[in-house]
């Protein structure tokens, strides 16, 4: 597998004709869609960015997500990511819906801590996996289980969880890429060097060094000011990465979260993703969890086509238009999907014919 891992940027523009229907006001599904179907989690993360949220214990009904899983791949959609407000391993019937999306034609991959993906799980779920990706933001146990709000257990648990992924992913070929991830904070930033060594050896693809962003109702402030630290992480990136192994530094989300405005007014990358939480709602993205007035609609009522397609959505879309992009998460995950969506719908670009 050579295919070359692109955490950075955005890859909207290999995805030209959906553009194109939208800019000619089209119907156009949204090629990637993040659903958590729980909202628990076994573990307590001192920089969750939803650690405002009251948990409810709310989960989907597996028949709701698998009916709207295939409604979703026959409406256009290309991708689904297991995440949201909780573990998404806790969900009772991740396997046999992770089957059935992959039957459909869906993309998927997951976001974990990994405590929960033991054998069994593996077994069952990697081949239909396109991807797979590890929170474990620390070198070692004690501050592993700090961050993470768990026991120190869970760090050797998720290091063997790993290690068994990977080499069973290697036995059967599977075509999935495992990978890493240590949200930069104050923390953990000392233990970088201390994780790219012990999760080289397990055999996986990458690690990624990603930069915390506040969310804008989050409790926590855990901000790290990088620039002290940039020249390190840029000479361990370069130092570490192999043919086989990547180590992933995403300084141009740095230097994004960094920057005091927004140079687009609207967020059009809206069109192209959304979310749905464990009730079912489908929501613009991680600042309307909650916000019901921002509420697409909701899977238990309502196909997942038709809400995309009704005019509650064209009006909280207006509305998010009109509200503009001043107030939102600095380096989200739409950033570059809008910097770029921006220049092709208002050409305020010089020279833009001489390609």
């Amino acid at each position: 597998m050579n295919r070359k891992i692109q955490l950075e940027g955005h890859k909207l523009m290999y995805h030209i004709k959906e553009v194109a229907k939208w800019l000619n006001k089209e119907d156009v599904a949204p090629i990637y869609v993040e659903i958590g179907p729980i909202n628990s989690c076994n573990h307590k993360c001192t920089f969750c960015a939803l650690d405002y949220l009251q948990s409810k214990n709310a989960m989907m009904e597996k028949n709701v997500l698998t009916s709207n899983l295939k409604n979703m791949a026959e409406f256009g959609v290309k991708s689904i990511m297991f995440a949201g407000e909780g573990e998404p391993l806790i969900y009772p019937y991740l396997v046999d819906v992770i089957e059935k999306a992959k039957e459909f034609g869906l993309d998927i991959a997951i976001t974990t801590n990994g405590v929960l993906f033991k054998e069994n799980k593996i077994k069952l779920m990697l081949k239909n996996l396109s991807w797979i990706k590890f929170s474990i933001d620390a070198g070692t146990k004690k501050t592993y289980a700090k961050i993470h709000g768990c026991k120190e257990e869970d760090f050797t648990q998720v290091l063997e969880n790993i290690k068994f992924a990977c080499s069973f992913k290697k036995e059967n070929n599977f075509d999935c890429r495992v990978g890493c991830q240590i949200l930069l904070i104050p923390d953990n930033i000392e233990e970088v060097e201390e994780l790219i060594l012990k999760v080289k050896e397990l055999g996986v693809d990458y690690l990624v060094f990603k930069p915390y962003s506040k969310h804008p109702d989050s409790v926590n402030e855990l901000i790290l000011n990088l620039d002290k630290y940039d020249k390190k992480l840029t000479e361990l990136s370069e130092r570490y990465t192999t043919n086989k192994f990547k180590v992933i530094y995403r300084n141009l989300s740095v230097q994004e979260i960094e920057k005091k405005e927004i140079t687009y007014e609207k967020c059009f990358g809206i069109n192209f993703f959304t979310l749905i939480d464990a009730t079912g709602n489908v929501i613009p993205c991680n600042l309307f969890y909650d916000k019901p007035d921002f509420y697409y609609g909701n899977l238990n009522e309502n196909t997942f086509e038709e809400i995309w397609k009704s005019e509650r959505r064209s009006e909280v879309v207006d509305k998010l238009y009109k509200k503009g992009c001043v107030n939102c998460r600095k380096g989200c995950r739409l950033n570059f999907i809008n910097k770029y969506l921006d220049i092709v719908m208002n050409k305020e670009l010089e020279h833009i014919n001489f390609i």
